[in-house]
């Protein structure tokens, strides 16, 4: 590309102008708008963060105080409120996500309320499914389902089994899908709540042939107090809106599917 020469002042001026107005600025969009390359672009976004005025994404800039708005949950809610967010939706991303499971498989479902609406639609009893949530493992058990139950201690809102026993148990198993829930996800990755938490879901990820993220669009764009893992170990995600640039730009780098149901 031939490039122009485009004084600093203007390019700042642009990617300030898109951040102001969007709240982010793609490094793509404003170079190819501009004539300029890419590089140029990178530079003058990393001035503007050394600044103060933007932080620094995968693939653009976003206004500092977009992200100082952005939701942070460092306290789990209880599963009353949680179960009430996005119900609806939540059902529909389970509606999707159980199309996937094969007969005779060994699936694993985290904990979680979009992973319980997963749960109820489980009824191949051929099926084998760990999960260390105990809601499920009730559930399943009480629809004569092949449920595996992980030891260790009990903790969490939504109670399930964490620790050094629960995933030395997991690592024994190979599954053919893990299905997985997080507190919030941003381009920066997955968060939740606890370390222990946290764990099991990396775990859960390790031991899977594919990794399915089961997201309602509350949790886009949301943190919590642990970054659980980056997007190489997540195959597919499944959610309800599309989203945003930015989070869609680190994901086809790691080339994850999304799957945005209706």
């Amino acid at each position: 590309m031939t490039t122009k020469r485009i004084p600093a002042s203007v390019r700042l001026e642009a990617i300030w102008a898109e951040v102001e107005n969007n709240g982010h600025a793609s490094v793509g969009e404003i170079a190819e708008r501009l004539g300029v390359s890419e590089m140029t672009i990178r530079r003058d976004m990393d001035k503007l963060e050394a600044d103060g005025h933007v932080l620094r994404t995968h693939g653009g800039a976003r206004s500092v105080d977009d992200l100082r708005r952005k939701a942070f949950e460092m306290i789990e809610p209880s599963v009353e409120n949680r179960a009430t967010r996005n119900k609806v939706e939540k059902k529909r991303i389970a509606a999707n996500a159980v199309r996937r499971i094969q007969s005779r498989s060994t699936i694993a479902i985290d904990v979680g309320t979009t992973c319980f609406e997963l749960a109820s639609l489980v009824t191949d009893t051929t099926v084998h499914v760990v999960s260390a949530s105990l809601p499920i493992q009730t559930l399943l058990a009480k629809n004569q389902m092949k449920i595996y139950a992980p030891c260790g201690r009990i903790a969490g809102a939504d109670p399930s089994t964490v620790g050094a026993q629960t995933v030395a148990y997991l690592r024994d198993f190979r599954f053919e899908i893990a299905f997985l829930a997080v507190a919030g996800i941003t381009e920066e990755g997955l968060f939740d709540y606890s370390f222990e938490d946290a764990e099991i879901k990396k775990t859960l990820a390790a031991q899977a042939q594919t990794s399915i993220l089961l997201v309602d669009s509350s949790k886009v764009g949301k943190t919590s107090a642990v970054k659980v893992m980056g997007f190489d170990s997540i195959d597919v995600i499944i959610t309800d809106e599309a989203l945003p640039p930015e989070l869609t730009s680190a994901l086809a780098s790691y080339g994850t599917e999304v799957v945005v149901v209706v």
